[in-house]
């Protein structure tokens, strides 16, 4: 017999909590995590786009768009959808393939890729679109994501479950307009059952 389905669930829950708080530079370990995480993506786990990205994205223009930590492409082929020319990279090979295959099927262009979030190559001012959702402390990669931004591009951030000094994002971010940052109790978007700390962060790099 199969794994009882209330125990799949809380495995999911499970690894999902433990890899938002894994350590960096990204281990086997982690990967190993994430793709079981994938493996299992139970359908009582919220797969729909993320709300606070889509009220920022639906007010920009499309252009060059980076996921970072795209999982199974929830937001990456969203944006796809809207116009945006998206690229996503995840740790996770279950995940990539299933963005992958995502995308295909919806007959959407997406550069998915396998990578490590510290190893990525993240370029100079190529993207008018920087996505960070639910990737645990991003601050190593603080000057390398403003570095990749455009002139005039945005970073959309939304994190769940602490891990964060108060105010710290503005530091890690220096330079970028905050055109919205706030840290409230709240339910992470892919489930509704346990309430903590939502961090919402949203800035633009001057146009020079």
């Amino acid at each position: 017999m199969g794994t009882p389905y209330p125990q799949l669930l809380l495995l999911a829950y499970t690894i999902l909590a433990a890899a938002l708080q894994a350590p960096s530079p990204e281990s086997p370990e982690e990967r190993a995590r994430w793709n079981r995480m994938f493996e299992v993506q139970p359908a009582r786990i919220r797969w729909e786009p993320n709300a606070f990205l889509m009220q920022v994205a639906n007010e920009l223009k499309p252009g060059d768009a980076l996921d970072i930590g795209m999982g199974s492409g929830r937001n990456a082929l969203y944006l796809a959808r809207a116009g945006w020319n998206v690229t996503g990279f995840d740790t996770s090979t279950v995940g990539v393939v299933k963005a992958r295959a995502a995308a295909t099927e919806a007959k959407l262009a997406l550069n998915a890729i396998e990578a490590d979030m510290f190893a990525f190559d993240y370029g100079t001012a190529r993207y008018d679109l920087i996505v960070v959702m639910y990737m645990g402390r991003i601050e190593p990669l603080g000057a390398r994501i403003v570095t990749a931004l455009r002139p005039g591009g945005h970073l959309v951030i939304e994190h769940y479950g602490g891990g964060y000094e108060p105010d710290s994002l503005p530091r890690v971010f220096p330079g970028l307009e905050i055109l919205r940052y706030s840290e409230d109790e709240g339910f992470p978007d892919y489930n509704q059952r346990t309430k903590g700390p939502v961090l919402r962060f949203h800035a633009r790099k001057a146009l020079n």
